[in-house]
């Protein structure tokens, strides 16, 4: 998605590293290890969840690395919030690259970007649309903490194999939470409302320890609600948002937050071609979101239980896709024997993919983000250019 690692629309979601697919069978939904489970009231966060309900990304805009949401070629317009809501959807991701263009000294995010950001907030909760914003393609985070994020092709001078080097690791952390505490509380004097706007912490960390993740998180946490006490505040995991990895993560014992994870299993059919899987086509097609997503809320329950006896921590799948459609040409991978030509997902294979992962969502009371709304590198849902949805969509997001 970035232009690291190719041109804006064979981007997708590269930076989706997310999810094997493999996961044991569903254990019994009972908490285990109880001496160490503390209950907690997670009734504004499932509350929260359930407002986020089905929701898209827009993606590739002001994530971007560019002065705006047009770095890619991809600005979010006004009408894009009415074709959303109309299509049946209940909220936005808005992903974002806070640090482009921010000052280190005074670790202030760019003016013209937060003012921008939160016009398309306005716009969505406009047309009734709920919203999670982001720190996303956070890199340089990543790479000091000792992570190369997946497609990284121009880590810093300093540190050209993102080995973790402590000293330069928590100056780039006191910018990230000097940044943070001025987008949180930016947006909380403009939204004061607690009903229709989710902080998100960071997308996809690749930290390679647990302890170091989990000291970001609980920094940024406790910046976040300083600035914004009555938001809900949504929690990845490091391996990039892998669901199972709830377990190395400590969350505080807050009722008013959700945890989220990626989901592309398989990788071999979700990102084929230039995202860097073999072009099979619907030869590598495969989906055990229903079984996955089962574990995940049975693991989720083991390690945080809702006081209730029956919830857990509220569970968001903030990505998930397929990158192909008959709209998408020549699917080119290249191997040690140079370029090999092969075939794209169908249309009719890749939205039954989504279908089946959205289902599998709703029966475990997951909210989602479908990754994207439109040109997202072949994963996109939505043709801006002809104004209509791609075959198969948005139904296979908004109708079972």
């Amino acid at each position: 998605m970035i232009k690291e690692l190719l041109s804006a629309m064979a981007i997708g979601c590269l930076f989706c590293a997310c999810d094997s697919g493999t996961a044991p069978p569903p254990a019994a939904a009972k908490p285990d290890n109880q001496s160490k489970v503390v209950p907690v009231d997670y009734t504004l966060g499932r509350t929260m969840n359930a407002r986020l309900g089905r929701g898209i990304n827009l993606g590739n805009s002001w994530d971007s690395d560019g002065a705006d949401d047009s770095g890619w070629g991809n600005p979010i317009r006004d009408e894009d919030f009415a074709i959303i809501k109309a299509a049946g959807f209940n909220s936005v991701r808005i992903p974002v690259r806070w640090q482009t263009f921010s000052d280190k000294t005074t670790h202030t995010v760019d003016p013209e970007r937060l003012n921008g950001v939160i016009q398309d907030i306005q716009l969505a909760m406009a047309n009734g649309l709920a919203v999670v914003v982001n720190f996303h393609h956070y890199h340089e985070l990543n790479c000091y903490g000792g992570g190369m994020p997946p497609g990284y092709n121009n880590p810093p001078d300093d540190n050209p194999t993102c080995d973790y080097l402590p000293i330069r690791f928590n100056t780039e952390k006191a910018h990230f939470l000097g940044m943070w505490a001025q987008v949180a509380t930016a947006l909380n004097a403009a939204f004061p409302a607690n009903d229709m706007l989710v902080f998100e912490i960071l997308n996809e960390p690749v930290v390679k320890r647990a302890d170091v993740l989990n000291q970001i998180m609980t920094e940024a946490y406790t910046v976040i609600r300083t600035a914004a006490p009555g938001k809900t505040i949504m929690f990845e995991s490091y391996h990039a948002a892998k669901f199972a990895d709830l377990t190395d993560l400590q969350l505080p014992a807050d009722g008013n937050i959700i945890y989220s994870g990626h989901y592309y299993a398989p990788y071999a059919y979700s990102h084929q071609g230039p995202h860097g899987y073999k072009c099979k086509g619907d030869e590598a097609y495969g989906n055990n979101a229903s079984d996955s997503l089962r574990y995940y809320k049975n693991l989720a329950y083991r390690q945080y239980p809702d006081i209730n006896g029956t919830d857990q921590v509220p569970l968001n799948m903030g990505e998930f896709g397929v990158a192909g459609g008959s709209f998408m040409g020549d699917c080119v991978y290249y191997d040690d024997k140079g370029q090999q030509i092969g075939l794209w997902p169908s249309d009719q294979k890749k939205a039954e993919w989504a279908q089946k992962t959205v289902q599998a969502a709703i029966e475990t009371g997951t909210s989602f983000h479908y990754w994207g709304f439109a040109h997202t590198g072949g994963f996109e849902a939505y043709n801006k250019y002809a104004e209509t949805w791609y075959p198969g969509f948005p139904q296979a997001l908004t109708q079972p």
